[in-house]
């Protein structure tokens, strides 16, 4: 676990996502919470034990389940963007009975008995403000990776939750991106003065430099299925261009068919997406 300040804490052992609390005056503001409910339950008995307070909020970064899948277990409301309760609100009322994103993190959890779809509780579409203490958490919807994707950004502790717009050792979700402004927002990330850390949705804390790897496979991918459109090329061309981009990341040889799946379906969706007719 890594604190920043007196209050503020950034855990990144977890399997699935990287989870953080924010610790105020009347309790515990968590930004997601752990894939695996095993972890999930170790993550709230470590917060109390640390700061004596209860959960107050949940914070979800997006709609996906590896944030998601363990909520019902902190007892508190979750804050998410609208787009993340219009996603959840169709889903099955048990997560057993829907299927996660094709290469997510929950694909290995085995055991779904009992777990809910928890809709958020309130939402907001642009920017919403919490106070924790002497924080300022700032709520800003940055679509790019998914829809309904958001940052929390903490400009005094020079602190930002980026949740997926950022990878570091794994590659990136592209089943709903949208690349330009994706790329816009690691733009306006690298230009913000006030950020000194950057937390990636999963995996350890980063600075600044993380974020031209990251740029770089994005316009790579631009390019590339670009070039696929003019060229009209078969989907099945896109296999070859999935294990180019694993090839970038270091993965445990064990995880590899996991990464492709996930690389592969999301380069489809984006590429179907190009090749439908302007409206």
């Amino acid at each position: 676990m890594q604190k920043f300040g007196q209050d503020i804490y950034v855990e990144t052992r977890f399997s699935g996502v990287t989870v953080a609390a924010i610790a105020g005056p009347d309790g515990i503001i968590c930004v997601d919470t752990p894939t695996r409910p095993i972890e999930a339950r170790t993550w709230l008995q470590q917060l109390l034990q640390i700061t004596g307070k209860p959960v107050q909020y949940i914070i979800s970064l997006n709609h996906h389940r590896d944030r998601s899948l363990s909520n019902q277990f902190f007892e508190a409301p979750v804050i998410a963007h609208d787009l993340t309760h219009d996603h959840l609100r169709l889903l099955p009322d048990l997560y057993k009975n829907s299927p996660p994103e094709p290469g997510a993190d929950s694909e290995t959890v085995e055991d779904l008995h009992g777990l809910r779809v928890i809709l958020p509780q309130l939402t907001f579409t642009d920017r919403m403000q919490l106070m924790a203490g002497p924080h300022e958490v700032h709520l800003v919807h940055r679509p790019g990776v998914t829809p309904d994707a958001l940052w929390v950004e903490l400009p005094a502790a020079g602190l930002v939750f980026v949740g997926d717009c950022v990878t570091h050792k794994t590659p990136p979700f592209f089943h709903e991106a949208d690349l330009t402004a994706w790329l816009e927002n690691l733009v306006e990330l690298r230009r913000a003065k006030w950020v000194k850390t950057i937390v990636p949705g999963r995996g350890p804390t980063l600075g600044k430099e993380s974020l031209k790897p990251m740029e770089d496979v994005l316009k790579l991918v631009q390019r590339k299925l670009e070039a696929f459109a003019r060229a009209k090329k078969p989907r099945s061309e896109l296999d070859a261009l999935s294990r180019d981009l694993l090839a970038k990341y270091t993965v445990p040889a064990e995880l590899r068919t996991h990464y492709l799946r996930r690389l592969r379906s999301g380069l489809e969706l984006l590429y179907d997406r190009l090749l439908q007719p302007a409206s």
